[in-house]
């Protein structure tokens, strides 16, 4: 990560963080005025004199969300609810109906047992403006970071420097960050493949419906390897959101993708039978997975934002900058592979070349198309076949071209291009059928194109579902994976 990025604020002067204090207990007192069953005041511990910094706001957020899910979870109401956001730090209050014992309780369950609740502080006040302790609810008191004794002593005594503190702090809000993250991300990419084979009726390829063209797929397998990969894409990721260096460094970060990649192919055809259900995906998967680790661990970490394909597809271009190298030497050498056979041949150069170019088939053009047809209504099953037809009629698919042979392709994309341009969505979702039979006969397959629509599933995961830091079960005491 950039954690220069994550750590730059302002410092806040030691009147200003007496003044905010202050100001804090009089907002407290005009709360208490309306006579809540409790008050919930939250804040962060952050030692020295910067107090809000990137990493600071999202702990907030984090901090927040446990309020807000403890109170859903105790069945209570939140009345009133207030914060700030300012230099010498965050703070939010929340009046609420539940009782002070059942909401202090739950919140002191988080600091004890969330990965950074020790960064949190939930100070909760009864009725009358007493502030309810965690002692009193038989919890120990809270320990110091650095060294397990009472924070108390170790704050009163001074036995650490403030750096130290901090330091350790940062640690710690990194490690989470990024585990939690890189599953997040790791976990949309498996949900994108188990949506794209799950597409029905899709032409020639594994679906609901059918096995294709497959006499060696089934659902089944396509699942079984989505799950045998997830923890490749996860590894993608996390070494995406681990990087720190400059773009220029980043095709050096692509070469440890490679190797991964070899262990996960490995892992898929274990759980397969030998059978190639995602190779392609082991390679496209494994670079937007790293790509999303590298925008959230560079500040982009809100994928809504409307520069968030722009961005991932430069990142994309500056990792796989030197992919197009595969292809020096084939005169000499000869082709090994069936991909470098079409290159050969006919300069086809497929996956390599959509990668080397920032896969603009599919961020520059078909998540727009796929999220215009979800605004005009249609399914995500139906707005899939429909973006996949797109694919098929433009993408260079080389498994389409392995199974026929080059012209033959061509021809397809050609009549399919023209009758999407003279078309409606209705009458192109009317032709699949009748386009799955002709391609089922001819044993034509087009796993090139379903990988772009798994891509494109996975932006649209990725932009519209949040990481779910906050998620954490106050029964079990820990935080918990959520399948979405």
């Amino acid at each position: 990560m950039r954690l220069e990025l994550w750590t730059e604020g302002k410092e806040a002067s030691l009147g200003e963080i007496l003044d905010a204090r202050e100001r804090r207990g009089k907002i407290q007192r005009e709360l208490m005025k309306e006579k809540p069953a409790s008050l919930v005041s939250f804040t962060l511990n952050i030692p020295g004199p910067v107090k809000t910094f990137p990493f600071v706001v999202w702990l907030f957020d984090v901090g927040n969300k446990l309020i807000q899910q403890a109170v859903k979870e105790e069945e209570g109401e939140i009345i009133y609810s207030l914060e700030n956001r300012e230099n010498t730090g965050c703070e939010s209050f929340y009046s609420l109906t539940l009782s002070p014992e059942k909401i202090k309780r739950s919140l002191a369950t988080a600091e004890d047992k969330h990965p950074l609740g020790r960064l949190f502080d939930f100070d909760v006040l009864d009725s009358t403006g007493r502030k309810v302790s965690r002692q009193e609810l038989g919890f120990s008191e809270r320990k110091c970071l650095l060294c397990g004794e009472p924070a108390f002593y170790c704050s009163r005594s001074r036995r650490h420097s403030a750096q130290e503190v901090f330091h350790r702090e940062i640690q710690m809000m990194e490690n989470f960050y990024i585990e939690r993250m890189a599953s997040h991300i790791g976990l949309l990419m498996q949900k994108s493949l188990l949506y794209e084979v799950n597409a029905t009726l899709k032409p020639g390829l594994v679906d609901r419906a059918h096995n294709g063209a497959h006499q060696d797929m089934s659902l089944i397998t396509f699942a079984d390897s989505a799950y045998a990969l997830t923890p490749y894409f996860i590894q993608c990721a996390r070494e995406g959101l681990n990087f720190s260096g400059e773009k220029e460094e980043l095709p050096g970060l692509f070469e440890k993708l490679r190797v991964l990649g070899i262990e996960g192919e490995k892992n898929m055809r274990e759980a397969t039978g030998g059978v190639n259900t995602h190779k392609g995906m082991v390679f496209s998967g494994g670079i937007f997975c790293c790509c999303a680790g590298y925008g959230a661990g560079s500040l982009m970490a809100d994928f809504r934002d409307n520069d968030f394909l722009k961005i991932f597809g430069e990142v994309c271009r500056s990792l796989t900058s030197n992919l197009m190298a595969d292809y020096k030497g084939l005169e000499e050498r000869g082709p090994r592979t069936h991909g470098e056979k079409l290159y050969a041949e006919y300069q086809v150069e497929g996956i390599r070349g959509e990668a080397w170019r920032g896969f603009p088939h599919v961020l520059e053009r078909g998540v727009f198309y796929f999220e215009k047809l979800l605004e005009e209504g249609y399914s995500l099953n139906d707005a899939g076949l429909l973006t996949l037809l797109q694919y098929i009629s433009s993408v260079e698919d080389t498994n389409m071209i392995i199974r026929s042979d080059y012209h033959t392709v061509l021809k397809i994309q050609k009549e399919l291009e023209q009758f999407l341009k003279t078309s409606g969505p209705e009458e192109q979702l009317e032709i699949i059928p009748a386009l799955d039979t002709y391609f089922v006969k001819r044993n034509i397959s087009p796993g090139g194109s379903a990988d772009m629509l798994a891509l494109t599933y996975f932006l649209h995961f990725l932009k519209n579902i949040q990481c779910p830091f906050e998620t954490f079960d106050i029964e079990r005491g820990e935080c918990v994976e959520t399948f979405r």
